[in-house]
């Protein structure tokens, strides 16, 4: 009788208990829009930040190094065996569509100064970028869902200096950051980690 209650309190304990913590692996995404090798490192960093908001989610940053000949790049199948690997149970990959940051200056006129006239100038920073994220399911080694996401944001300052630059972002330290260029990707993985968290229920 003792032998079959520590059995069955055996199995209860590896059953997942509700509103427990999920536990989800993020990959490097593919960057297809040629920001540079470091930026698909960056947005995996920025979705494990956003999901460490949500008690739902216990997020670990995966880095796929590939070793020999193997490609770089990550299919279902690698992404599986890595988050086995890793002990999680969902893993998200993807690839950065798009990321485009766009700067332009305008004349305003100006301001008489010891009778001379000092033009002024008004720089305005556009960006927008676009990701596209797989859940899967390590237990079921398959895709649950694909969901395609998108960020923009515009600044106009009167002779400001925006920093226009991808891939230059520290998750854990600009998080808060109001260039164009973080709102935007900040606003993409916002909006993806809120579709993850419906999936998941």
């Amino acid at each position: 009788m003792k032998i079959l209650v520590s059995m069955l309190l055996v199995i209860l304990a590896l059953q997942p208990t509700p509103g427990q913590a999920q536990k989800i692996g993020v990959l490097t995404f593919e960057d297809a829009s040629g920001v540079g090798d470091q930026f698909g490192e960056q947005v995996a960093k920025y979705i494990r930040a956003e999901m460490l908001k949500n008690k739902k989610f216990i997020p670990k940053f995966i880095k796929y190094v590939p070793q020999g000949d193997e490609s770089a790049s990550v299919d279902v199948e690698k992404a599986v065996a890595l988050g086995k690997k890793n002990g999680v149970e969902y893993v998200v990959i993807g690839t950065i569509l798009e990321a485009e940051s766009n700067s332009s200056s305008t004349g305003i006129g100006g301001v008489q100064v010891f009778g001379q006239r000092v033009g002024t100038s008004l720089r305005t920073v556009s960006a927008s970028i676009t990701i596209q994220a797989d859940l899967l399911s390590v237990k079921d080694g398959k895709v649950m869902e694909s969901f395609r996401t998108s960020g923009s944001d515009t600044n106009s300052s009167v002779g400001a200096d925006v920093n226009t630059e991808w891939g230059s972002f520290n998750a854990d330290k600009d998080g808060t950051a109001d260039t164009p260029t973080a709102k935007a990707l900040r606003e993409a993985v916002e909006d993806l980690v809120e579709e993850i968290t419906t999936k998941l229920g």
